[in-house]
């Protein structure tokens, strides 16, 4: 026979949940790995001795779906705790504080239906003599709360969570912790009167060993068949999903023979509980995403090339339309927004769905260009025109672009010398090479950008202001990544899921920690900064998994926080929106000033003030 004490050392160091049983489904070794898996290491929080219920103790219940993973608690089993109300179902979502058997306090309870609990934050708060309790489930964690204590619960997908206190000394009694299928301890259980085990710091650890096995692991499926296989049953499972005590996990089960004989079975087993959410999250982003698609179908606005410009929050479904509009037309586009919201992006996606998108799209970045070489890279020069020229001449952007679109990127960075050539090409629709004498055709659709406030800069003398109105025929702003926050996920998935096909690195996921971490992030270099975060997480992330550990320190520290213009003034806030709703519904209407008015439902003193207010 084996050393089962060597083994258990050896186990020990396994990365996977180890635990051996023998022909008469008893525990003889359960390893360090498993009992973290399910929650029966050493307690943890501050601690209770063990005990049951008594009258008159004050019960704390947070239950995000009644009936399931609390022991099979029902609607009437809430009369314990003086809760007796027919409305509430099984399924529903449930907090309520109460007496037990005791009516000396009427009990506080909310609930709400499958159908209502679309949110993902509830609250529950109320002052039991004098002293504060509240019950909060927040995403996928149940906190229980009374004076300065807090009583946390991780769920991946339902829980029963309960904390008994002393109503007179508010001393705690019992509180839930991970592993409480495998003691005995769910909610209904201990309503019922059963004895609970002693917790803390000081507590023996829960010791297994000898105990059969379907008293801590009950009715899960892997767990039948381990018995079956310890029994003699001739069979073996390889890497097969089942959930045990709730967890959700991928095990494998193999035989135990010592001299030919069958003496019991061994299950190896892995917690993918973190897999599996991110895994949801992502099949619930892409059927969201496919939903939105079919919407913008539906309305004939998601042609060609347009349903790869990412995001489907409101306002970058309004980007769409807008964009829809803008490449059916020939019209001159600006862009507006910060850098990194994906202008650049924009603009090619215009042309793309455009009437003529074989037609060349011409790339200039305005900002890198030297004022001495634009001209002439914008224009082309003849030959001999001056010193240091090509002796066969230049053709300029322009004229490359001839058919298709040009985008002047970063066009508040060029000078006033060249804002006034520039605008001589839109006035005229014509150009000359320098040192030329011959006109040439400007057949060529014009798309500008820009990270500034060109009114801004009209102020300063900075920028023309007839180029501007010239520019200003069919504004877009872009937003910023924090000012459409849902957004997020969904751009991390496909981001993500592009840089992994580019890094050939397999597929990866972004951990539920890590996307909340990401979402609640400034973001102050947007997209951009986004894509190079996610793309240094690919590279560091050994597995498949990105936690928050693989993203730099400025995010996880939130050094720019969920609000960085929060030096803004309430009246910068509102200009803003003021000024883009205007932007965005006379480019919705074509310049209709008339259309735009009603669309905004505004009187026509007010609309014409705001026109000239914002410079428009």
């Amino acid at each position: 026979m084996f050393n089962l004490d060597q083994l258990g050392i050896f186990t020990d160091m396994m990365k996977e949940g180890f635990i051996y049983i023998d022909k008469h489904s008893r525990i003889k070794l359960y390893n360090k790995k498993a009992k973290e898996i399910f929650g029966i290491d050493k307690s943890v929080g501050i601690g209770h001795p063990d005990g049951v219920i008594q009258k008159g103790d004050l019960v704390i219940i947070g239950d995000n779906c009644l009936g399931k993973d609390d022991g099979g608690l029902k609607p009437e089993n809430l009369g314990k705790i003086g809760i007796y109300d027919e409305n509430i179902q099984l399924a529903d979502l449930f907090m309520g504080i109460g007496t037990f058997e005791d009516g000396r306090l009427r009990p506080i309870y909310q609930y709400y239906h499958p159908s209502e609990s679309f949110r993902e934050n509830f609250c529950l708060k109320a002052e039991v003599s004098g002293r504060s309790v509240s019950v909060e489930i927040d995403g996928k964690c149940i906190t229980i709360s009374f004076e300065n204590k807090k009583f946390p619960m991780n769920y991946n997908n339902s829980i029963g969570h309960m904390v008994i206190l002393d109503p007179n000394t508010f001393q705690v009694k019992f509180y839930q912790t991970s592993g409480y299928t495998a003691r005995g301890e769910d909610t209904l259980d201990i309503l019922n009167g059963k004895a609970y085990r002693a917790k803390g710091p000081a507590v023996n650890e829960f010791n297994v060993i000898g105990k059969k096995i379907s008293s801590i692991h009950k009715d899960a499926s892997a767990i039948k068949e381990l018995c079956n296989i310890a029994q003699g049953q001739e069979d073996n499972y390889k890497e097969k999903f089942s959930e045990i005590n709730g967890i959700p996990t991928l095990y494998s089960i193999f035989p135990v023979e010592i001299n030919g004989k069958r003496e019991g079975a061994v299950l190896q087993v892995e917690d993918i509980s973190t897999l599996q959410n991110v895994i949801k999250e992502r099949n619930d982003a892409l059927a969201y995403v496919e939903e939105m698609k079919q919407i913008i179908n539906d309305n004939a606005l998601d042609c060609e090339g347009l349903a790869v410009i990412k995001g489907e929050s409101r306002v970058m479904r309004n980007v769409k339309k807008l964009a829809y509009k803008a490449s059916k037309s020939n019209s001159t586009v600006l862009l507006l927004g910060e850098s990194g919201t994906g202008k650049s992006y924009l603009a090619e996606t215009i042309h793309k769905a455009s009437k003529e998108p074989e037609k060349p799209f011409i790339h200039v970045n305005c900002g890198a260009m030297p004022e001495t070489l634009l001209e002439s890279e914008l224009f082309g020069y003849e030959k001999g025109s001056f010193t240091g020229a090509n002796h066969e001449g230049k053709i300029g952007f322009f004229e490359k672009a001839r058919g298709g679109t040009i985008f002047l990127d970063e066009i508040g960075d060029i000078s006033l010398t060249a804002q006034v050539k520039l605008l001589g090409v839109l006035q005229n629709k014509s150009f000359f090479k320098i040192g030329g004498t011959t006109e040439i055709a400007a057949d060529v659709r014009i798309i500008a950008a820009t990270n500034k406030n060109l009114e801004e800069e009209i102020k300063k003398k900075k920028f023309r202001e007839d180029l501007f109105y010239r520019l200003n025929v069919f504004p877009i702003w872009m937003p910023p990544l924090r000012e459409r926050r849902e957004d997020i996920s969904n751009l991390c998935n496909q981001i993500l899921s592009q840089i992994c096909d580019k890094l050939q690195c397999g597929e990866k996921f972004i951990s539920p920690a890590a996307q909340r971490i990401l979402t609640s992030y400034g973001w102050p270099g947007n997209v951009r900064e986004l894509e190079n975060t996610l793309e240094r997480a690919a590279n560091i992330a050994d597995g498949r998994i990105i936690t928050e550990n693989h993203l730099p320190s400025k995010i996880t520290n939130n050094e720019y926080g969920s609000y960085t213009e929060k030096w803004k003034s309430f009246q910068d806030y509102m200009e803003e929106a003021e000024k883009r709703a205007l932007l965005e519904t006379l480019a919705y209407c074509g310049n209709d000033k008339k259309k735009a008015m009603q669309a905004l439902k505004m009187g026509k003193t007010n609309f014409y003030q705001k026109i000239k207010k914002y410079g428009m």
